[in-house]
């Protein structure tokens, strides 16, 4: 199937709840606003509730993660935030790392994975101002192993679930060597190939 093929399939099916999760660094935030703009759907997106928080509370990214393991009421609000307008929406990319949990019947849930190397690399050249701010890429990359295992722990203690376990995924897609416009292509065409093997 080519690309514009793809796209058509995915702009003509309904309902279209798709979830899409990741390791940080993958580029699933770009991934997800793209697909959004391509498809003209609305963005549910957790990580930017998350911000928001933390700086009404003058925190870091890392701080407020660290402030979740001790407050379950912070996860489980931004959880059910993405439950209730995904109840809103038959047509919409839900992002988040546990969006595939919390969306009601995704049409199809991806996950983009990266090596942790090439994450930090690319976060640490990452203009955004409203990434936290490391001395080097070795700390970034330590940063990001003990922000993936805090929320290991958080779900598995509040859901008994893995945010990134393979089996939760229909597509999984390793960004570490691919250019965004390659994820993006390569990504969509999967989607609707899934979605016409799925019917």
């Amino acid at each position: 199937m080519t690309f514009q093929d793809a796209l058509k399939k995915l702009k003509s099916t309904s309902p279209l709840r798709i979830t899409i999760s990741g390791d940080i660094g993958s580029g699933k935030s770009t991934f997800a606003k793209q697909l959004a703009q391509e498809l003209d759907l609305p963005r549910i997106y957790i990580g930017q509730f998350m911000r928001e928080e933390a700086a009404k509370r003058g925190l870091t990214l890392d701080e407020f993660s660290k402030l979740q393991e001790s407050d379950d009421t912070i996860d489980k609000y931004m959880d059910s935030l993405q439950h209730e307008k995904s109840k809103e929406l038959e047509r919409g990319i839900f992002e988040g790392r546990v969006a595939w949990h919390f969306a009601i019947d995704p049409k199809i849930k991806i996950f983009l994975g990266v090596d942790p190397q090439a994450a930090a690399t690319r976060i640490w050249n990452d203009k955004n101002d409203q990434r936290d701010k490391y001395s080097s890429i070795d700390e970034l990359a330590q940063a990001n192993i003990t922000r993936r295992e805090s929320e290991e722990k958080r779900y598995s203690n509040y859901y008994g679930i893995s945010a990134y376990s393979p089996e939760n995924f229909n597509i999984i897609i390793d960004t570490s060597g691919l250019s965004i416009k390659q994820v993006f292509e390569k990504t969509v065409r999967e989607i609707a190939d899934f979605l016409t093997k799925n019917q």
